[in-house]
């Protein structure tokens, strides 16, 4: 097959993958308003028990079944290129620069800015005994995770060429066949996990080892996911899957995705509500849910590559913003967030528009001064 064959009718056949750059930035947006509505929900910006509170909790529970791991996917996918052109040593350090600075300066600055509501609210001294049980990675997990991936490719890598193994960039559409063996393995080792680490956060599990996955993700019961898609993406790059795979697939794949919510969620909640089976745990409805998960997952994410590879492959101004100022506004929007929903409480907002409110300021304000960082010498170099 031709290695620039993208599908029937895509029109961007070379140079950079555009779409894959306005993919990323759509799914920068939709963490922005994950956050929003998870901190709108557990600091009673929406009323507790209410309409909006169950629609926000299924808007949650539906991303967290792809979103930061279609950022693996893609982040897998442009590992090897960079490593190719960058060498081992200048990669890793590379990724050193870009990663360590903003994940410190989370940890020490940001992580406070994060909880600021206890500060201003809950009239808690700022002392250094409350600035180190503030401490928090907040997002930079993500960043955390992926160098821990980074490094081990690197010594897979070095493992290969040591072995005189070599890897050559092939053109090879995926398979059904392929996806539902990854479908498998991914399912199992969701229903695996949660053994240990319920779903969704929910009580449960082995608090010992909820505690060490916790040193690299927010979501351990999702720890799966981000190792799977992240392999898959050196996977696809590979075999050349983001031009080649067909519409088609595409298509099946919300097919999929829609078609599993249909007839494997209610079944996972309706006989696994009672003491949460659902999940994890040895139950049955554990491994359903686990399976819709996983179906959800690998549907959802061919849907929106070949959506974007058809639809959105072009970059005007505004995804081009997007795309430049993802990065910043990734690290930035939970402080932003936690600013304003203290600062709509201070001036004491109506509750019935406080969520409205939150979210007509934050969004802007996450562009604009993800703008105004990005224009501070040197910083542009890393974010």
């Amino acid at each position: 097959m031709n290695p620039n064959h993208i599908g029937s009718s895509s029109p961007q056949k070379e140079g950079r993958l555009y779409f894959i750059d306005n993919l990323r930035a759509a799914l920068t947006i939709l963490v922005v308003l994950h956050h929003l509505v998870y901190f709108s929900i557990y600091n009673d910006v929406l009323t507790q028990g209410s309409i909006e509170v169950f629609i926000g909790l299924l808007f949650l529970a539906f991303n967290q079944t792809f979103f930061m791991g279609t950022f693996f996917l893609i982040s897998g996918y442009f590992v090897p290129s960079s490593f190719e052109r960058r060498g081992a040593t200048r990669f890793i350090k590379d990724r050193c620069i870009r990663f360590l600075f903003p994940f410190i300066f989370y940890v020490l600055i940001l992580s406070q800015v994060q909880h600021i509501e206890v500060y201003i609210l809950g009239q808690e001294p700022f002392t250094w005994q409350t600035y180190f049980s503030h401490l928090t990675y907040g997002p930079m997990w993500y960043v955390e995770l992926l160098f821990v991936f980074i490094c081990l490719y690197a010594v897979w890598i070095k493992f290969m060429s040591k072995n005189k193994l070599s890897v050559v960039r092939q053109s090879t559409p995926p398979t059904y066949t392929m996806l539902t063996f990854f479908v498998m393995i991914l399912a199992v080792s969701y229903f695996i996990i949660r053994l240990w680490i319920p779903a969704l956060g929910l009580p449960g599990g082995a608090p010992e080892v909820q505690s060490f996955v916790g040193l690299f993700t927010a979501s351990g019961y999702d720890l799966p996911q981000y190792v799977g898609l992240f392999i898959m993406g050196i996977i696809a790059y590979q075999r050349n899957w983001f031009r080649n795979t067909s519409d088609s697939m595409g298509r099946a794949g919300f097919g999929i995705a829609i078609g599993a919510s249909i007839l494997l969620l209610p079944l996972a909640f309706i006989f696994g509500l009672d003491r949460l089976q659902f999940s994890g745990g040895w139950s049955w409805t554990s491994l359903v849910f686990s399976l819709w998960e996983a179906l959800f997952c690998v549907g959802i994410n061919l849907g929106l590559i070949i959506f974007f590879r058809k639809r959105i492959f072009y970059q005007g101004k505004g995804w081009s913003f997007l795309s430049t100022h993802s990065f910043v506004i990734y690290i930035i929007h939970i402080p932003i967030i936690a600013i304003v929903i203290s600062g709509l409480k201070v001036i004491q907002f109506p509750p019935s528009f406080m969520f409205l409110a939150t979210v007509l300021i934050t969004i802007p304000l996450c562009f604009m001064l993800g703008y105004i960082i990005r224009q501070i010498p040197f910083v542009s170099r890393i974010l």
